[in-house]
């Protein structure tokens, strides 16, 4: 008999946490699949999984998007007193920015009859005999399917449902379902999405229980534990405990587990659940969120094997021209990290594969282009393995060649080798699949590319994505951004109350007109804006999205006076910017803005103003893209003066330049970000000139500065009429030059002044407002195209928009 070694008797002890993968389940099928809306197309990077086979072209597979539940049921059992509550509010915490319902299963408490009153001390309210499942059902189908319901409140005093007025509960995003016995009816069970069971100590229960019924309910202790002992406990050991297999997550020692309420927290963030009907109820799960790129193969360890529990997690992935079909395991399976970088992805393929061998590949990344070999310590019986190549990015590929050449001289055949990475360029994808057509690679994205310096930039490919659609020709921003003061003035030019009520009902008028927001590719907005909703309950930023428009974001504070200046300004709001940029970007934003404002003066604008704005404006656009948002950099020259067209334009210039010079000194990434300027016109107290000449300025001044890297400009209003902001940018348009960023529009007063004073605060005039704010977005975005006729809104459009000194 052979000798074992160490190694080989871990691994044939691991049991059920398996050791190997086959990849063999990716059929190519003709199936159809729906069609997705262009902002949806324009976001297929925000995939979890990239699978790229070679064997099929060496093409990567877009994962399509699916979302076909709505309403999430989450369900939370467990024993008396073993932590429900607190775990139930653990999670609405972690589902802060979603509307959740709590709805207990002790509502539903069958009403005691007069005969059971009697001897209501020999009732077992702990059977599932004791609940009136069939009206929980009703309820729970009601809220799923967007209908209110009235929850009983059941008296545990006089053992009555009727005793007080039953709670009015609405439809949420989340339905928490809570109680001793949920998982006992296979019906209710598969009402729910997630099913969590709390699994607490039994002594600590008994402990729990016997001081909560001895201080709220008035009990002896003798009582409690008798009660214990003929119900509470034969009941968990009869009807709870066995209920414990069909959680998906087990929380041990309830609301003291933290890293699982936060997991909880996580997985419904990031993850689409839908239940698999054909599946045994085993749980499918349709991952849809970038973000969880950092926790690649750690996630799917805790998804698949958290706590060592039996039930089957598959994730289901619906590929464009294919049918991923699901894994099998297998033994013989060996890892290899690609020191350093793939060392980092050991301890997960560990504790998914407990026991696994792991070889270790030491290779040279500088000099000759990453192929010198260092070192390499691989288990002796490789050349009988499957292989997976751990390197979390891949660049050039020329590392991950040098590695793969080095696998194969020792005997593993090509097709058993599966390259796991978090973040994949197509160069490197391309050199590793022409040069090994049966190798298979798994990654979770794929990049745009490289950059100068040959490396993947993560994020790089939505930055840019976002601001490429933002910056569709027909397309352009509406800005709703003003701040609570500067909507107030707005509002009370019409005689409108500036209450949060009002507020909410202008931003609805605008962002609820679906024929006007297709002429908008984003919205920028005030961050009481961006967790405002409709009448309805809809979030604003939902609606946005689901018409293709993006949420954007103010995220300056304001303008304050630079000293050693005469009365210059430079823009604040840098403490917490960071963080508050998370924020945005979970809540759905996906671009920012950020104004810096510099006026035109016998001395001004001073250097000073200059370098400061320009430094402060690059500080906050790389802020801004390593958060994930596209800044919008708005370095916006007043209009205020006696200055003609010719020193307009020559401030403008300087300060671009010096604004580009910041960017590029910062590492911003030119593609990922749009300007918005003002437009070269005369000072307020010059004489006009025709959008020609402003257009030719305008242009001149911007092929001077502005990089071709950037998608594209989009213009500030500045104080001008709506009409003539529609000219100028339609005039620039028509300009026979070249203009390699798309010219658009990124106005507030310009496109709402009309909408605003049609509306009047009234809600029978908000059809005829709508109907005024259409004209203006169609204005607009014919003169992105150089195709606007003019005369929109007829005299509302002419009136002048110019304030003194302007501030929001």
């Amino acid at each position: 008999m052979d000798v074992k070694s160490v190694e080989d008797m871990i691994e044939a002890s691991s049991g059920v946490h398996f050791s190997g993968f086959h990849m063999n389940g990716l059929e190519l099928r003709n199936t159809e699949v729906g069609q997705l809306t262009t902002l949806a197309a324009e976001e297929m990077h925000m995939q979890p999984f990239v699978i790229v086979n070679p064997e099929m072209g060496g093409i990567g597979f877009d994962v399509d998007l699916v979302m076909k539940i709505k309403t999430v049921g989450l369900g939370v059992a467990g024993g008396a007193a073993s932590g429900k509550t607190t775990v139930c509010d653990m999670i609405i915490q972690q589902l802060h920015d979603q509307r959740v319902v709590l709805v207990n299963q002790d509502s539903f408490y069958h009403d005691l009859t007069e005969e059971e009153l009697t001897r209501v001390h020999e009732y077992n309210f702990d059977h599932p005999d004791a609940f009136d499942t069939e009206q929980l059902l009703c309820a729970m189908e009601k809220l799923r399917h967007g209908q209110a319901v009235d929850i009983p409140n059941y008296d545990f005093k006089s053992y009555k449902n009727n005793v007080f007025p039953a709670r009015r509960v609405n439809p949420s995003d989340v339905i928490l379902l809570e109680g001793i016995l949920i998982f006992h009816d296979p019906r209710v069970r598969e009402l729910m999405n997630m099913k969590v069971f709390v699994d607490t100590d039994a002594d600590v229960r008994l402990a729990r229980r016997i001081r909560r019924d001895t201080a709220e309910k008035g009990r002896d202790i003798g009582t409690v534990l008798d009660q214990y002992s003929k119900f509470v406990k034969p009941a968990f050991d009869d009807f709870i405990l066995p209920t414990k297999k069909f959680a998906d997550i087990i929380i041990p020692r309830g609301g003291d587990n933290h890293v699982a309420i936060d997991l909880i927290g996580f997985l419904h963030s990031n993850l689409t659940w839908e239940r698999d009907m054909n599946s045994n109820g085993k749980l499918v799960l349709i991952m849809i969120k970038k973000n969880m790129l950092p926790a690649f193969l750690a996630l799917c360890t805790v998804l698949l094997f958290a706590y060592s529990h039996p039930t089957i997690i598959t994730c289901l992935m619906q590929i464009r021209g294919s049918v991923y079909t699901g894994v099998d395991f297998c033994k013989r399976l060996c890892g290899v990290s690609i020191i350093r970088s793939g060392e980092s992805m050991e301890n997960a393929l560990r504790a998914c594969c407990k026991g696994i061998k792991i070889g270790k590949i030491l290779i040279h990344r500088e000099g000759d282009n990453g192929q010198q070999l260092i070192y390499e310590k691989l288990p002796q019986d490789i050349s009988d393995r499957h292989v997976l190549l751990l390197d979390p990015i891949l660049g050039t590929g020329n590392s991950a060649v040098q590695a793969i050449l080095l696998l194969i001289s020792k005997g593993v055949p090509e097709s058993n080798i599966i390259f796991l990475n978090l973040i994949s360029a197509p160069q490197g994808v391309h050199v590793v699949c022409k040069r090994f057509p049966r190798i298979k690679i798994v990654t979770s994205e794929i990049e745009t590319g490289l950059n100068e310096d040959f490396r993947v930039v993560p994020g790089m490919d939505e930055l840019i994505k976002t601001a490429k659609y933002i910056a569709t020709p027909g397309k352009g921003i509406l800005a709703a951004d003003e701040s609570t003061g500067t909507i107030g003035k707005r509002l009370s030019s019409i005689n409108v109350e500036n209450i949060e009520s009002n507020r909410q009902a202008l931003r609805e008028l605008l962002f609820t007109y679906g024929k006007a927001l297709p002429y908008l590719s984003g919205v920028i907005l005030f961050e009481e804006t961006l967790y405002q909703k409709t009448s309805d309950g809809k979030p604003f930023v939902e609606v946005l999205q689901e018409n293709n428009v993006i949420p954007g974001i103010k995220v300056d504070k304001g303008v304050v006076e630079l000293a050693g200046t005469d009365g210059e300004t430079t823009t604040q709001g840098f403490d917490s910017l960071g963080a508050r940029c998370q924020q945005y970007y979970k809540a759905g934003a996906r671009f920012a803005k950020w104004r810096a404002v510099l006026k035109i003066g016998p001395t001004e604008p001073s250097e000073l103003s200059i370098q400061q704005n320009a430094q402060g404006l690059a500080r906050y656009a790389i802020i801004c893209q390593e958060n994930g948002l596209v800044p919008i950099v708005e370095p916006e020259i007043l209009t205020d003066g006696a200055h003609d067209i010719k020193k307009c334009a020559a401030v403008t210039e300087t300060v671009l330049a010096a604004v580009y010079k910041a960017l590029n000194d910062h590492h911003v990434l030119l593609e990922g970000t749009l300007l918005k300027p003002n437009m070269v016109t005369p000072g307020s107290d010059s004489p006009k000139v025709t959008p020609e000449v402003i257009a030719e300025f305008t242009v001149t001044a911007l092929r001077r500065t502005v990089p071709p890297a950037v998608p594209g400009i989009v213009f500030l209003s500045g104080g001008q009429s709506e009409e003539e902001a529609t000219l100028n940018l339609n005039a620039m348009n028509k300009l026979e030059v070249l203009k390699p960023w798309t010219l658009s529009f990124s106005f507030g007063r310009a496109l709402q002044k009309s909408t605003l004073k049609t509306w009047a605060g009234k809600k029978e005039n908000v059809e005829k407002a709508q109907e005024v704010f259409l004209v203006r977005c169609k204005a607009n975005s014919d003169a992105t195209l150089g195709k606007y006729a003019g005369g929109g809104t007829g005299g509302l459009a002419s009136e002048s928009l110019f304030e003194k000194g302007y501030k929001y």
